[in-house]
């Protein structure tokens, strides 16, 4: 992979925040390891590193269709969205690397794929990622970009019709849900009896959370998750929490706060990475095949009880 520089063309949405947590909006542009992640399912990560994460409540679903071009894209539609990680390439050169492409995005459709180099946008050459972003905000929701792509040893022409951004949740949604989930790594355990492997919860539904002690969305939703672990038969349905924490103030905290379900500490945060949950809480729910059926960021009541109606209806399932 060429560089070290990642730029997401995600263009995070602002948020709400849970009163009384803090209030940190995502940027437009974000580094990876700053705050937006990346995707595809299951997606290409480059090598481990330290994961910043952020607070989050939740967001309202935003289309995630992939618009028609239309003539006039105006300004009053949106940024453009492409959905995709950038990479600088080494030595200053010009042009951006695809690091990554969001499953379902503006970009797969149009057949963009890792690796690709794109060394023009709508006519003007690209010297950076952060050139190819302005050109894509600028293209507008509902517009098209024209890239040449360096594909090997040919360039190629797109001509990609762009999307609304999605926001957090419909990004993680297009990316994960209906794919298999990715398997855990680098985790221990740090409270109850739950295996270091999504392997070894195979068979049961199992909700997947990402969380902090620091997060008050989290702690907002932990009654939720105690509730779900009390009434869901240990046999159908598992709850695991993980957390980029250190295992042992894992556990402290876990029993502080009155956790009662099993709590994994992933301290590198490698699985974090995996499920790109950089902004906390975020729940997953995994099917008894391994395979994702809905994603939520943030606390919200009412996201929560369809979350619960997705668990009952998935343990009602056969077999």
């Amino acid at each position: 992979m060429e560089g070290a520089r990642v730029i997401f063309l995600f263009h995070a949405m602002p948020r709400r925040v849970v009163p009384g947590s803090c209030s940190i909006a995502l940027p437009l542009l974000c580094l990876l390891g700053a705050c937006a992640a990346q995707s595809s399912a299951p997606p290409a990560l480059p090598a481990s590193r330290p994961v910043t994460i952020v607070e989050a409540s939740a967001e309202p679903p935003a289309a995630t269709a992939v618009l028609a071009p239309t003539a006039a894209a105006s300004a009053s539609a949106g940024p453009g969205w492409l959905g995709v990680a950038l990479t600088a390439r080494d030595q200053e050169q010009p042009g951006a690397v695809v690091s990554n492409v969001l499953r379902r995005s503006p970009a797969a459709q149009s057949g963009l794929e890792l690796g690709d180099i794109v060394l023009a946008a709508n006519g003007q050459s690209v010297l950076d990622p952060a050139q190819l972003s302005h050109a894509v905000a600028e293209s507008g929701a509902g517009g098209r970009v024209n890239l040449l792509v360096q594909r090997g040893g040919e360039q190629r022409l797109f001509a990609v019709p762009l999307a609304h951004n999605p926001g957090l949740e419909g990004q993680l949604r297009l990316g994960f849900v209906d794919a298999p989930a990715p398997e855990f790594s680098g985790v221990e355990v740090a409270q109850g009896d739950a295996a270091p492997t999504l392997q070894a919860l195979r068979g049961r539904v199992v909700v997947l959370e990402f969380w902090a002690t620091w997060c008050g969305a989290c702690r907002a939703l932990l009654p939720t998750l105690n509730d779900w672990h009390d009434r869901f038969p240990a046999q159908q349905a598992q709850v695991v929490s993980v957390t980029v924490d250190p295992a042992t103030k894992a556990a402290r905290d876990a029993a502080q706060l009155g956790m009662r379900y099993p709590v994994l500490s992933d301290p590198e945060g490698q699985t974090a990475q995996l499920y790109q949950a950089f902004a906390l809480p975020t729940l997953f729910v995994i099917d008894r095949t391994g395979v994702v059926r809905d994603v939520s960021v943030g606390f919200d009541p009412k996201r929560l009880r369809a979350l619960e109606a997705t668990v009952q209806r998935l343990i009602s399932e056969p077999s």
